[in-house]
């Protein structure tokens, strides 16, 4: 049976062809309880009252999935303020949601990346479904005056692909099928308005893939993140978690990345990545000429990012 997780009615999954094509077909068709009635008519009397509850859960349940992703206020706002387009853009590895402008008002791109999202309820508990509760990542976005900006979610966030399983959103987070879907959806986004340029910008463990991607691109002018796991390794040694054996991580690729303009935001109240974290990072690069790290007062993992948002946005990143 279909199963849907609504979040409590602020984020859905959606459900592909290949994996429900009747209940897709119901939805096309916009037969609803219409067609519910059609086929109670033909069920044997004696599972009536079974198939009956199954398929109203199901059609209630597809309902919530269609549309349950922009329930969430901050993200209505986001899609009917800037005007954005929602697709789902196909990937060898995982399908990826995303948000984009119709139209383009300058060469250069700002991708916006989210987080890990809910990928867990708790400390050893993982959760049914990473798609973000706290939509801060579009928040920032809606304190951004530049038109040309862009949202990609994170594999299995949003849409539920045929590749998405539990370790998905966990320990193969930062692996290379997760970094392999997310910069073909770059490279999809920036064609889809042919761009010439690309800015970054990775929120939490966005910031890993932010940078994974510039490394594997040329085309990338600047990275900025946002209390940013910078070093994957590091961060889980600090919270004394289990190590990632799939994760890649932006300080093997030292080359690639020290000539990159970069900058990281920390808050002066992240207790899930410290400035530590950061300063890590910059160590194991060896070299400070790109690299800014600035701290934001009051700002904790999750909170008082987007006030600041802004103001923020206004430190360019330049190598000196």
């Amino acid at each position: 049976m279909a199963q849907c997780d609504s979040n409590q009615g602020k984020t859905a999954r959606f459900v592909r062809k290949s994996q429900l094509p009747y209940a897709e077909f119901m939805l096309q068709k916009n037969h609803g309880i219409g067609m519910l009635g059609t086929m109670l008519g033909t069920m044997a009397p004696i599972a009536l009252s079974t198939r009956l509850i199954t398929l109203i859960a199901l059609i209630f349940c597809l309902s919530g999935c269609q549309s349950g992703h922009q329930d969430n206020t901050d993200t209505k706002q986001l899609i009917l303020n800037r005007s954005l387009q929602n697709h789902v853009i196909d990937t060898p590895s995982y399908p990826i949601w995303s948000l984009s402008p119709p139209l383009k008002s300058s060469n250069t791109l700002r991708i916006y990346i989210e987080g890990d999202g809910r990928a867990w309820l708790r400390k050893g508990v993982v959760s049914t479904d990473p798609t973000p509760r706290n939509r801060l990542i579009h928040r920032l976005m809606l304190q951004d005056s530049k038109t040309d900006i862009a949202y990609l979610a994170r594999p299995c966030q949003f849409i539920m692909g045929e590749n998405c399983s539990r370790n998905s959103w966990t320990f193969s987070r930062y692996s290379q099928d997760s970094l392999l879907a997310l910069n073909t959806a770059v490279t999809s986004l920036k064609n889809r308005n042919n761009y010439e340029k690309l800015e970054l910008v990775g929120y939490s463990g966005g910031a890993t893939m932010a940078l994974l991607i510039a490394a594997n691109r040329k085309d990338v002018i600047s990275v900025r993140t946002v209390a940013g796991n910078l070093v994957p390794d590091y961060t889980n040694s600090l919270h004394q978690v289990s190590p990632m054996p799939e994760a890649l991580s932006p300080v093997d690729h030292k080359t690639e990345l020290i000539k990159l303009p970069q900058i990281h935001f920390v808050g002066t109240k992240d207790r899930v990545v410290p400035l530590d974290v950061a300063r890590n990072y910059q160590q194991r690069l060896a070299q400070t000429k790109c690299i800014q790290i600035r701290t934001v007062e009051r700002a904790s993992h999750s909170s008082y990012w987007a006030e600041s948002w802004p103001y923020l946005l206004k430190k360019l990143p330049v190598c000196k």
